[in-house]
């Protein structure tokens, strides 16, 4: 009598068991690597909103950039529009509000 059918089938089964706890490890790795995401999302979340919390101080909300550039005198006015620092800080604003609209229409993948 030959156990080889015997033996085939107990290693079928070995080999079987072994890929479950495999797999059975592969899905518990990713559901903590899943929770860890979630738990540094909520953590970051709770951050970003204790930042917005915190309130401006009072010198900045009291000025404007407008209201800066019309203090300055002659002669700081003219190296402001020979040097191009309005269109400067505009150029600023748009590049910020691209990246800003890249980002969104990608899904922050980008």
């Amino acid at each position: 009598m030959s156990f080889d059918p015997i033996i085939n089938a107990l290693n079928a089964f070995a080999t079987w068991l072994l890929g479950l706890f495999g797999k059975a490890f592969a899905a518990l790795w990713d559901l903590c690597s899943d929770l860890f995401i979630n738990v540094a999302d909520l953590f970051f979340q709770a951050l970003a909103a204790l930042i917005v919390a915190i309130p401006a101080p009072t010198f900045l909300s009291n000025y404007t950039l407008q209201s800066l550039f019309t203090g300055f005198s002659s002669d700081i006015l003219y190296f402001v529009g020979v040097f191009r620092i309005t269109e400067g800080i505009a150029l600023l604003g748009v590049a910020f509000g691209f990246r800003m609209l890249r980002k969104v229409v990608t899904l922050f993948q980008w």
